[in-house]
């Protein structure tokens, strides 16, 4: 192969190399990137996340049963789930406010800068388990945002939780207070 060609390759494989890295579509079937997040912390640091979700963890067990027959799982979405309701996290901020070390209120802003208090209340059992039979006991326990820095690296952050037996960091550099949904 010439030298020409040899350049030419490479051109042709930095080209394609280059398409992919800035977010060229990607073949049907497979659900484009959504935008990045921007996450605050009460230390007054921030960090971009992409590949981003809410994880809701949960635990299941036997009707009539002991907890401890129980198995643990998680739901992402896309959703911040309040009981029965389901608030989509597009474009909006949204605001947690603590007592202590515990989240106990959250605020949605909308683009237009309104304000709506929002009440802490764990996911109905549906709403984790779509296909749950009445057989089987749901317990929420947790709530965090998972997502990927810039760089590539995994992220997940403990928000809030639903039960005395499970405790988010208490290190101001990890407690999230705001999340800006793209």
């Amino acid at each position: 192969m010439t030298a020409w060609a040899q350049a030419a390759v490479r051109a042709s494989s930095l080209a394609a190399a280059t398409a992919l890295v800035a977010g060229a579509p990607r073949a049907s079937g497979q659900e484009a990137e959504r935008p990045p997040l921007t996450v605050f912390f009460a230390d007054g640091s921030s960090q971009p996340l992409r590949a981003w979700s809410l994880a809701y963890e949960y635990m299941t067990w036997p009707r009539g049963e002991s907890p401890t027959r129980g198995s643990v799982a998680t739901r992402e979405t896309y959703e911040l789930l309040l009981a029965k309701r389901s608030v989509p996290a597009t474009a909006v901020t949204l605001e947690l406010q603590y007592a202590g070390t515990v989240a106990r209120g959250l605020t949605l802003v909308d683009k237009a800068g309104k304000r709506s208090s929002l009440k802490i209340e764990a996911p109905v059992a549906e709403a984790l388990v779509p296909q749950l039979g009445k057989e089987q006991v749901v317990q929420p326990r947790v709530l965090d945002l998972r997502g990927e820095t810039l760089t590539g690296g995994k992220r997940s952050f403990c928000l809030l939780t639903y039960t005395a037996l499970v405790e988010c960091a208490a290190d101001p550099g990890e407690r999230v207070v705001k999340i800006q949904f793209p």
